[in-house]
């Protein structure tokens, strides 16, 4: 059995006074999906099980593909049929409310569906035949540490290069700092000749007397001359920074903090066992990294409580979805009502819009709202990039 859907076309709109294109012509008879907009395709049998409500598909339409959203499922169709192509994106990029909003404004203010639609898509999204999408989600490494800090640091001195100097500090150190005849260090540290030893001797770091090796460094320091020997003493500010940090480190924060680091380096900790590597989606949140002051409900004047007894009792209590108009000076609490309003929404599971006036107000208005309800206030504005409307889009649906 053929499974049909409708779909909303996305053909953009030309603002000129020439004549548009005309759509195929077995829709343009089609009653009233045809003033909304609207066509019908059937799926073929490898997509039937998949394509719902909301999904973005592309379609042929003349003598072009197109993108279209798909508003619903049929069992028939009005008008000889074209199958779809294929899924633009595995996920529904609408749900059930939203197209149903769409409709609402397309009808209410005489325009055209597709136009509608729009109005719920990051811009980006849509693209034309044969574009990559100007969005899409950002992947970024993030860094943590594979042991505890201490074996970390401890293990470094196996990175970087095998060196004779570094070999018999190595050597020295397992001894515990014990003095060791000079024929004996050159035996464990496979030396041909007593240069590696000398030249420690002339930084300091041992002393050779009656034909025996002393180290003279403690243990730490000699440990960070190892590492210098080594090489592998660029590490450290890494593993430093890392064990200072109470959560695994996004890339673009490590390099932030620390010059030194790069995609070499970090391969290298990886396969020492020392760092852990896993790519995960970066959020771009526009208000990520800011802190807000939490604040509670202040007690209510008593114009505001009797204000929001009606919007509670309107709103809430008997659900009749009234719209308010609050009528006040710049100062008189107005905001609160709005902040108790959306406290009684979030409540009930549900979600709420603070439209802000103008955009020189965003920052203050984010700063009350946000330290209302902390962690569950996103911003959208002209200001934004693609990738921080697309992340922030992707967040609130």
């Amino acid at each position: 059995m053929t499974t049909y859907i409708e779909a909303v076309v996305n053909v953009p709109i030309r603002r000129s006074f020439r004549r548009q294109p005309a759509p195929p012509p077995a829709e343009t008879d089609s009653g009233e999906m045809a003033a909304l907009q609207t066509f019908h395709y059937h799926l073929p049998p490898e997509l039937e099980s998949t394509v719902a409500p909301g999904h973005l598909v592309w379609v042929p339409f003349g003598a072009q593909e197109l993108q279209a959203v798909v508003l619903r499922r049929t069992s028939s169709a009005p008008v000889a049929t074209k199958a779809i192509l294929r899924l633009a994106r595995p996920e529904p990029v609408l749900v059930a409310h939203q197209l149903e909003l769409a409709a609402w404004i397309a009808e209410s203010y005489v325009a055209p569906f597709s136009e509608a639609v729009r109005l719920f898509l990051p811009p980006g999204l849509l693209t034309k035949q044969g574009e990559k999408p100007a969005v899409r989600v950002r992947r970024e490494l993030r860094i943590s540490l594979a042991v505890t800090a201490q074996e970390a640091r401890a293990r470094l001195i196996e990175l970087g290069r095998d060196t004779g100097q570094a070999r018999v500090l190595a050597w020295l150190l397992e001894q515990g700092g014990e003095p060791a005849p000079i024929d004996d260090v050159m035996a464990a540290c496979d030396l041909r000749s007593q240069s590696a030893i000398q030249t420690l001797a002339g930084r300091a770091v041992v002393a050779i007397e009656d034909r025996q090796v002393r180290l003279l460094l403690d243990e730490a320091p000699a440990r960070d001359t190892l590492l210098a020997l080594r090489g592998a003493d660029k590490y450290v500010p890494v593993i430093d920074v890392l064990a200072a940090a109470d959560r695994p480190l996004w890339k673009h924060e490590l390099y932030a903090a620390t010059p030194v680091a790069n995609a070499s380096m970090l391969r290298e900790l990886e396969q020492a066992g020392l760092v852990v590597l896993r790519e995960e989606i970066f959020e771009r949140n526009p208000l990520s990294g800011r802190a807000y002051l939490t604040t509670q409900p202040p007690a209510l004047t008593s114009e505001q409580a009797a204000v929001w007894e009606r919007v509670y009792r309107a709103g809430f209590a008997e659900e009749t979805a009234r719209g308010f108009l609050l009528h006040g000076v710049t100062g008189s609490g107005k905001t609160e009502i709005y902040l108790r309003a959306i406290a009684e929404t979030l409540a009930r599971g549900r979600q709420a819009i603070v439209l802000v006036p103008e955009i020189a107000l965003t920052p203050q208005t984010v700063a009350r709202f946000a330290g209302r309800f902390p962690d569950r206030v996103t911003v959208i504005h002209s200001e934004l990039s693609s990738g921080e409307r697309y992340d922030v889009w992707r967040g609130i649906r």
